[in-house]
């Protein structure tokens, strides 16, 4: 029978895969601004400064408690996302190289403090509970979407299949909080599957109610971590 350490890994591995598949869901948005289909205002780069945030401070959380799936998980996401951050500077100063050059060398220098602060200076306890409310705060985020669709009816603006994508990836990793009892993953990870099944029943409520003739809306492209 395995023990509990490798059937948490087990857990944490498919959770690290689905994960690996939102950090690059961004590639359509982003090969729209790069064709010049779309704006940055149009693109998620906020989302994505709140999603590198968040794999800094969980792969530092990671490493000090040695968890490898963790950190390697998160290293991943936060290579993908700064790919994704570097590309949105670009087009954010209308390509002009030079300035570019130095907004990302700010956003490096910037990374590596913050990475540095939480990795030698911060406890990792606080370093949990902060990462902890990054997670929470982004789960909770399409919650406004979820409200609009109570008041229109429109039950195509909850992007079903990211959904479930993410409470597959909320309960994985949740259950790798379990069997290593870390409350900092349970929480949020469990807040995470709880949203999204919110907005599974919201969408099916809808969709069962109007059928096929819920109202049109062009829906923004975006992404989850």
């Amino acid at each position: 029978m395995a023990n509990n350490d490798t059937v948490g890994d087990i857990f944490g591995w498919v959770g690290t895969g689905i994960s690996t598949f939102f950090y690059i869901a961004p590639v359509v948005p982003f090969l729209k601004l790069i064709k010049g289909e779309i704006t940055c205002k149009e693109s998620p780069g906020i989302l994505l400064i709140c999603s590198f945030m968040n794999c800094i401070l969980w792969g530092d959380y990671g490493l000090l408690l040695d968890r490898f799936l963790i950190y390697f998980a998160n290293g991943i996401g936060g290579v993908i996302t700064l790919i994704w951050i570097v590309i949105f500077i670009i087009h954010f100063v209308d390509k002009k190289f030079g300035i570019a050059l130095l907004y990302n060398l700010i956003l490096i220098i910037a990374i590596v403090g913050i990475a540095m602060l939480f990795f030698f200076i911060v406890p990792y306890q606080v370093t949990g509970k902060i990462a902890m409310v990054f997670n929470v705060l982004m789960y909770a985020s399409p919650g406004e979407k979820m409200f609009t669709v109570c008041k229109t009816g429109n039950y195509k603006l909850i992007p079903i299949w990211s959904t479930l994508g993410g409470t597959a990836c909320s309960a994985c990793w949740m259950i790798y909080g379990i069997y290593f009892v870390d409350w900092n993953q349970i929480i949020p990870n469990g807040l995470g599957v709880l949203f999204s099944i919110l907005q599974i029943i919201v969408f099916l409520f809808y969709k069962i109610k109007n059928g096929n003739n819920g109202t049109e809306v062009k829906e923004e492209d975006s992404s989850e971590v």
